[in-house]
């Protein structure tokens, strides 16, 4: 069983980006995945910041199409499927806006 603290520990800087508002720099479609990661297909994005950051992280579609340049905001969404024994881990993913 992982920590929630240690998961927490781990992914300060990333909890930085909820809530802000990035541009898409690139991104991919992703068909083949580890086990326990949801659902196929699903997309990664690189995403770029005002302050000139970049941060890589997978993409809410809600039945849109990603594009260089659209706008993306950070939200808190489940990451991967946890088995029975394991916590529910949380992290920023990117939704289109």
């Amino acid at each position: 069983m992982h920590s929630p603290i240690a998961n927490w520990r781990h992914k300060k800087e990333e909890y930085r980006y909820l809530d802000k508002i990035g541009k898409i720099i690139s991104f991919t479609k992703i068909y083949n995945l580890p086990e326990g990661f949801g659902k196929l297909p699903y997309y990664t994005a690189l995403v770029g910041f005002r302050n000139g950051k970049k941060m890589p992280g997978q993409l809410v579609l809600e039945g849109k199409e990603p594009q260089i340049e659209s706008k993306v905001r950070g939200v808190i969404r489940r990451i991967g499927v946890p088995n029975r024994k394991d916590i529910i881990n949380y992290g920023i993913k990117f939704k289109l806006i």
